[in-house]
């Protein structure tokens, strides 16, 4: 037996936002897992509180 397809997906312009929208996310995933996903940035409370203290001094890095 087949399932009726949901009203916005009988018409051909709602099947087509909805596959663009479904591709969209998959591309969005694949750039945060692809660049983003399990990368920290190892942070240093007292050179952060330095540097805003003083904005003009030069970092040692």
């Amino acid at each position: 037996m087949k399932l009726p397809l949901p009203v916005f997906l009988q018409n051909r312009l709602g099947r087509e936002i909805a596959l663009a929208i479904a591709i969209k996310l998959v591309v969005i995933a694949a750039i945060f897992f692809a660049f983003f996903h399990g990368n920290t940035v190892a942070t240093d409370p007292d050179a952060v509180a330095e540097r805003l203290a003083n904005p003009q001094q030069q970092t040692t890095h």
